[in-house]
């Protein structure tokens, strides 16, 4: 009985952890203004990125396959389209927190 107790209680943790976003949100868009805002449009109210190639970042948090677990993981791996930034882990946790926060404001 105890078992099922403590199991319980960790998947009901752990589902709370994991809808935490995974960094700052504020530091995160400072970061993305920083990494980003030369191709994308980062900031609420920018309607449109400087290339019709880089989405903005609001159109990114309305998307259903951006989460707080597949964020992370495109932010970390290069893509062809575009420039190679090299993120430290705590920019990619902030940006992709910033990212999330977009969602929940919209």
């Amino acid at each position: 009985m105890r078992f099922w107790f403590i199991l319980a209680a960790l998947l009901v943790t752990g589902s709370a952890v994991a809808q935490q976003p995974p960094g700052d949100a504020l530091a995160g868009r400072e970061a993305a203004m920083r990494h980003c805002g030369g191709c994308h449009a980062v900031a609420e109210g920018q309607p449109r990125s400087a290339t019709d190639a880089a989405p903005p970042f609001i159109v990114l948090a309305r998307n259903p396959t951006v989460t707080e677990r597949s964020l992370p993981v495109f932010l970390k791996t290069p893509h062809a389209r575009m420039p190679s930034v090299v993120l430290t882990p705590r920019e990619i946790g902030d940006i992709a927190s910033y990212v999330l926060s977009l969602r929940a404001n919209n």
